[in-house]
């Protein structure tokens, strides 16, 4: 079997990345990376990647943001719920209407 290097720890794609810690393919097809070091979570695109969750740029973040994110899934809605390890939370963000 043989693999192919999506993104990695650091710039790659457009994308800076810092410490991924999980993946996940939703019904559409896009793929979401978890981003623990930079508090985020990526999407890949038909234009790349873009961050959909935790893209304040920030190190205070307001209650409903991530700081640690560790896992996530999709209801059949589309909407993600988001383990954070270090707050302690799930935390659900609706899926936008007019999204990718």
């Amino acid at each position: 079997m043989n693999a192919t290097t999506v993104t990695v720890n650091g710039t790659s794609n457009g994308i800076s990345l810092s410490d991924p810690i999980g993946v996940i393919i939703d019904g559409n097809g896009y793929l979401y990376i978890i981003d623990m070091g930079y508090r985020r979570i990526i999407r890949s695109g038909p234009n790349g990647y873009d961050c959909v969750i935790g893209c304040i740029g920030t190190s205070v973040l307001p209650s409903n943001q991530l700081y640690q994110p560790y896992k996530l899934a999709f209801d059949s809605h589309g909407n993600i719920f988001v383990t954070d390890f270090a707050s302690s939370l799930i935390l659900e963000f609706m899926l936008a209407t007019n999204s990718c």
